[in-house]
Parts: C-alpha cells; sequence; structure tokens
C-alpha cells in the first residue's frame, strides 16, 4: 500500500531538485548563457556539447562558447531529471488516490502535471523565440510555481502536529496580503532580470544620488516586445532599464515594510504555537537577509555569488510564506 509519507519524501526530494534546477537557471541567466545552445533540447544538434569545430560546422552563424553551452546543457540536464521524478510521483501520487482519494492530492498533481507541460514549452520557446523577455519571465516564475505546488505537495501529505488558533481571521487575511505582494515582486525581479536591467542604476538608494533622474515608466511594462530579435543583453533604452530597477526597489521596500511590520504584530498572536511562530520568524529574517543582498549587489555590482544568493532568498522567503500561510489555513 502506498502510504502518504512516502509520497512526501519523494516531494521533498523533488524540491531539493527544483531548487538545483532554479539556481542553474539563474546562473545560466547571469553568464549570459541562455543561448548557449542556440536549439533545443540538444545542444548544436547533439545531446551533449559537441566540440568546437563540429558547433561552428553546424551552426555557421553563432557563435560557439563551450563554458555557456555547459552551463545550458547542465540547466537542461537537471530540468530532465525533474522531469523523471515528477513522472514518478504522479505515478504514485495516482496510486495513492486510488487507495485512499485527497481532493488535495489530486488537485496539486493536475496543477503540477499542467504546469510542467507549459514549463517544458517555456523551455523551447525561450530558445526559439531568443530570449523573448515575456517567455523567459514566465519561465523563471514556471520554476518557482512547480517548487511551490511540490512544497505544497510535501506540506499536505506530512503530518504536522495541529494547534487551533483563536482568532485568526486576521492573520489569515494578513499572510495572504504578504505572500501576494511577494509574487508581484518576484514578477518584478524576474522582468528586471530578463531585460538585463539589473545594473541599470550605480548608486542606492536611488538610480543616480547626485543629480535627479529621468524615468519611462510607460515604456517599462511593455509586456507584448517583439518577436524575432536577438534579446540577450537587452534591447531596452537605459532610461527604461532604470525604470524597471527603481520599480522593482520599491516593490522590495514596500513588501519588507509590510512582511517586517506583520511580523512583529502577528508574533504576540502566536506565542502558544512555536511551529507557526517559528515559520513567521523565519520569513523575518530571510526578508532582512534579502534586503542586505539586494544593497550588496549594486554596491559590489552583482558578483554571481551575490546574484545566485539573491534567487534562492526569494524561494526561500516564498516557501517561508507557503507554510506560514499553510499552518494558518489548517
Amino acid at each position: 500500500m502506498v502510504k502518504q509519507q512516502s509520497l512526501a519524501l519523494l516531494a521533498l526530494v523533488a524540491c531539493v531538485l527544483a531548487v538545483g534546477v532554479i539556481a542553474l537557471g539563474a546562473y545560466t541567466r547571469l553568464n549570459d548563457a541562455g543561448l548557449g545552445c542556440p536549439d533545443w533540447p540538444g545542444c548544436y544538434g547533439q545531446v551533449t556539447v559537441p566540440q568546437g569545430e563540429a558547433a561552428h560546422y553546424l551552426y555557421n552563424n553563432s557563435s560557439f562558447s563551450a563554458a555557456k553551452a555547459w552551463a545550458e546543457m547542465l540547466h537542461r540536464y537537471f530540468a530532465g531529471s525533474l522531469t523523471l521524478l515528477l513522472i514518478g510521483i504522479f505515478f504514485v501520487g495516482g496510486l495513492l488516490s486510488v487507495e485512499q482519494p485527497k481532493r488535495s492530492n489530486i488537485l496539486l498533481l493536475g496543477a503540477l502535471a499542467l504546469l510542467l507541460l507549459y514549463q517544458i514549452a517555456l523551455g523551447r520557446w525561450t530558445v526559439t523565440l531568443k530570449l523573448l523577455p515575456i517567455i523567459v519571465t514566465q519561465h523563471l516564475l514556471g520554476g518557482l510555481g512547480i517548487l511551490s505546488l511540490l512544497w505544497l505537495l510535501y506540506l499536505s501529505n506530512r503530518k504536522l502536529p495541529f494547534t487551533a488558533l483563536p482568532n485568526n481571521r486576521g492573520l489569515r487575511w494578513g499572510a495572504g496580503v504578504g505572500l501576494a505582494l511577494v509574487l508581484l515582486q518576484l514578477f518584478l525581479g524576474a522582468w528586471t532580470s530578463t531585460n538585463y536591467a539589473s545594473l541599470s542604476c550605480p548608486d542606492f538608494p536611488f538610480c543616480h544620488n547626485s543629480s535627479p533622474s529621468i524615468f519611462a515608466w510607460r515604456d517599462a511594462f511593455h509586456l507584448l516586445l517583439p518577436a524575432g530579435v536577438n534579446y540577450q543583453g537587452g534591447v531596452l533604452a537605459d532610461t527604461v532599464r532604470q525604470s524597471i530597477q527603481m520599480a522593482h526597489r520599491i516593490g522590495a521596500m514596500v513588501v519588507s515594510i509590510y512582511l517586517l511590520g506583520f511580523g512583529l504584530i502577528a508574533q504576540q498572536q502566536l506565542r502558544r504555537d512555536g511551529a507557526v511562530l517559528s515559520s513567521l520568524n523565519l520569513i523575518m529574517v530571510l526578508v532582512l537577509l534579502q534586503l542586505s543582498l539586494g544593497m550588496a549587489g549594486v554596491v559590489f555590482q552583482l558578483p554571481l555569488s551575490i546574484a545566485l544568493a539573491h534567487t534562492l532568498v526569494a524561494a526561500g522567503i516564498l516557501l517561508s510564506l507557503i507554510t506560514f500561510n499553510y499552518r494558518l489555513y489548517r
């Protein structure tokens, strides 16, 4: 008989692998290796990265970089491994649904299957449409979406202690608003990254501390940019990229102030429940860490280690908020 603990364990392993896929995707993007392989799903028509001369022979108009090609292919290998593991989870979850029907499992597995299929399509379009920002943004958010669904699948099949929280309707609303703000901020971060706007503002907290900045807010969020253009390195004007970067910074301040303020208020109501309180404290710690990483990224001109940490801590905040909301709604 399939047990819920088995499904929870598989979901947890898949979460770890999904974090690896997200980290490799960030590494690929930060190294401008998104088009390291100009075709999909192989690389220059092969399963592995070919030798330099073979690549030039197969794609005469492509500038070949073995390092960038390997970065892209490692990301694809990990994504493929995650896909195989998800297929196994669908199988185990299907058996569990027959033996022990559970509505949450059916809904989560169905959502995972649909998102996985769309994510695979986005992976292909990312290459064929040459890093079209709206496609790459969806691809980044889709990875976080798969991670979130897997984490919920883990939580829903893991035996957690239950504690009734009195008068927690306000906490639920507050936590829900916090999660919505974080999702919006994740979009702003993805849009900043896919438009290569992360280093468009050299100063902090303003874009240019010594002089007034000129922004182009109307042009900053044109989602339907034309296809057929190679978007590697970005094509938007400096003022537009600076507008995107400042929108991301403003969003970060709003989210941080809200979550820290909500956390301080909610702490008073959660003193009797150590598990829920620990989830809340983790959120506040991660928010402070993320603020520090964001400022350090500007000061030190976005070194790879800080940029990767910024991405992973964002994922950590998302999962912590999901855990907090889940415990409240139980």
